[in-house]
């Protein structure tokens, strides 16, 4: 597959074709200088010099509309335009201008002639007007890139034409040709005027001089086929014609050749072309930098869970400045957005593999009812860490552990649920001898991950193995689910959570909806899109066991738990990420409790619950991850899922290829 041809030539450059009028011609026109009055007296010099300034004020008013109708009076016709371009040894091209103009309105004094590019010396220009020679050229006022002829006494008045000559040379306009080896490559287009100016059609020719060692067979077009190939005085030309065309916009061609009889052709990169494509197509640069800024954007605060805007708008900043600085950069960087937004799709889905063994059930048998948030998560799927935040944030709830650092997430069990036993039974004891005291139930589930935290004190929660915990919890739900109907009871479970996030959205007044998200955040917190429910204007929800180190986060303080001095949540955190955010705070810290929970550990959980054979195995829904008794075997470990983000390559330039 060949290269595309790089935009080695553009006369005039992209911007002037965006953003400047190529060739406009213009005029200059002053106006009168108001006399001053002669004072007879010094009352009346102060009189007569307020009054001149006023008369000068009403001139130059004046002045600006008579001016501006001079200018809008420039009406003209080019009813030819001649371009010959001579390919130079040293890369260079020399340009002659024919241009034939007819006027039909305000005299045209000064021509305004664009060029590729500023590369041009100003001493090597020549002009002419009907044969008569013009020397007064300057740096263009009115085009970025290119000269004013100005006629001077030549000047073409109305109803009269003329043709005005001009020569130049251009150094470094001739390139290697990237899709032809041994091959040089030019592009180029003649000068245009304003069309709100310019009348009728013009006869545009476009020829180009080869050097004597080029033949004709050997010169190639681009995109635009030649519509003559001659030989002229021993040397190829070949050229363009459109009798009716226009001078009012770019005519660009483009012509390969060998670069036999070249002493240099301008070398350019594969990064070049592409980085001069991205210059001269800064739609392309834009679409793709507005893509990746989505991608990066949408990854982010996915990944942050809608928080996080300050160090966004840094983010975005850099981004945006990257963007400016390499036009390539917007080309490819919409890759690695991908990659991070993958990425954070995993993340988030880390532990959505299957986990449960296949249940045995009976249809028709009902919906089991009651279970709590934490077991109806697993009858759901719900990622395992996310429930182990649900069990975590319930223990915290009942104050039988406390919050001992929120970055990362570490929390010690209160005094009071430190058993004594030596016994697994005996400890479960004394905890529900605790728990009584204060009018709470311990659920088996959490004290399985009491005695893990027991175990274990003050250290992170992401540090510690909290397996063995969740597939006794696994292993729970399913004895639950013994004679009841598996996807009717999920579905009742997925109507509680949608009617608590709809609730929730109703609400308006504050105080009403932290009392509402009280007595529902764990039901809320297993929707996906949980973060614009507790997050929402400038109020930030927070759990009461945390509101009594943040000021006016509550309108009833939580009573500090028996037998503790001091408050119920002392520790060493500051609280800053939950206070910050507990929507954000949650997402991060359900990420880091996925290291928490190993799938060696969940092997119990594979067993069949046989009912007889009035019941259904719905293997088909939940798969076991490793063999126990009563079934025929499994396979151990998670869930795989591979992502694969393709990569693009983008070479083009305009009038590229043949």
């Amino acid at each position: 597959m060949k290269k595309k041809q790089p935009n080695h030539q553009q006369g005039p450059m992209n911007k002037e074709q965006k953003t400047k009028r190529q060739g406009e011609v213009t005029a200059v026109s002053q106006p009168p200088t108001p006399q001053p009055p002669t004072p007879n007296s010094p009352w009346n010099s102060v009189v007569n010099r307020r009054a001149g300034m006023f008369m000068l004020l009403i001139l130059l008013l004046l002045a600006l509309p008579a001016s501006r109708a001079l200018a809008q009076s420039y009406s003209f016709a080019v009813p030819e335009l001649k371009m010959q371009v001579f390919v130079q040894p040293d890369a260079s091209i020399h340009i002659v201008y024919d241009i034939t103009f007819e006027n039909f309105g305000s005299a045209i004094d000064i021509v305004d002639i664009g060029t590729p590019n500023r590369g041009y010396d100003l001493a090597n220009f020549s002009a002419s007007i009907n044969g008569r020679s013009l020397t007064d050229i300057r740096t263009s006022e009115v085009i970025d890139t290119g000269v004013e002829v100005h006629l001077d006494g030549e000047a073409i008045p109305i109803g009269q034409s003329g043709t005005l000559h001009v020569e130049f040379t251009m150094p470094d306009m001739v390139y290697e040709d990237t899709t032809r080896d041994g091959y040089a490559s030019l592009q180029i287009t003649p000068t245009w005027f304003d069309s709100t100016l310019v009348r009728g059609s013009t006869d545009v020719w476009i020829l180009v001089h080869m050097l004597p060692e080029i033949q004709p067979d050997e010169v190639l077009y681009q995109d635009v086929p030649f519509t003559d190939k001659v030989i002229f005085e021993e040397h190829t030309v070949v050229g363009w014609r459109w009798p009716e065309g226009t001078a009012t916009g770019p005519n660009q061609v483009g012509v390969s050749f060998p670069q036999r009889g070249m002493t240099r052709v301008v070398q350019q990169s594969l990064y070049d072309i592409t980085i001069k494509w991205l210059q001269d197509n800064p739609a392309v640069s834009f679409t793709f930098g507005l893509i990746t800024f989505i991608l990066v954007a949408v990854a982010f605060f996915r990944f942050s869970g809608g928080t996080g805007i300050s160090i966004f708008a840094l983010l975005a900043c850099g981004l945006v400045f990257l963007l400016f600085m390499n036009p390539l950069v917007s080309l490819f960087a919409w890759i690695p957005a991908v990659a991070f937004l993958v990425f954070v799709e995993k993340k988030r889905t880390k532990g959505k593999d299957t986990y449960l063994p296949a249940i045995a059930q009976v249809e028709g048998g009902g919906i089991k009812r009651g279970l709590t948030a934490p077991e109806a998560a697993v009858l759901l799927e719900t990622p395992l860490n996310k429930i182990l935040l649900l069990i975590m944030f319930g223990l915290l709830d009942k104050k039988a552990v406390r919050l001992v650092d929120d970055s990362p997430l570490t929390v010690a069990v209160e005094k009071d649920y430190v058993a004594k036993g030596e016994t697994a039974s005996k400890r479960r004891q004394d905890r529900r001898e605790a728990a009584k005291q204060f009018g709470v139930v311990l659920r088996d589930y959490e004290q399985d991950v009491l005695d893990a935290l027991q175990d274990n004190p003050a250290k992170p929660v992401h540090k510690q193995d909290f397996g063995p915990a969740m597939n006794q919890l696994i292993k729970s739900v399913v004895d639950k689910m013994k004679g009841f109907d598996l996807s009717d009871t999920q579905d009742y479970y997925k109507k509680i959570i949608g009617r608590a996030m709809e609730e929730a959205t109703r609400m308006g007044e504050v105080p009403e909806l932290e009392k509402f998200l009280d007595r529902t955040w764990p039901w809320i917190l297993m929707d996906d899109n949980y973060g614009p429910v507790l997050q929402r204007g400038g109020y930030n929800y927070q759990p009461v066991w945390v509101r009594p180190y943040i000021g006016g986060g509550s309108s009833s303080p939580i009573p500090s738990g028996g037998g503790t001095s001091g408050p119920a949540y002392g520790g060493k955190t500051s609280f800053g990420d939950v206070a910050a955010s507990f929507a954000g705070w949650t997402e991060n810290t359900a990420g880091k409790l996925a290291t928490s929970i190993s799938p060696a550990t969940l092997s119990g959980a594979g067993g069949l619950v046989n009912l007889g054979g009035a019941d259904k195995v719905t293997g088909d829904i939940f798969k076991a991850l490793a063999s126990s008794s009563g079934s025929s075997g499994g396979s151990s470990g998670g869930g795989c899922a591979c992502a694969c983000a393709g990569c693009a390559c983008a070479c083009a330039c305009a009038g590229g290829g043949r």
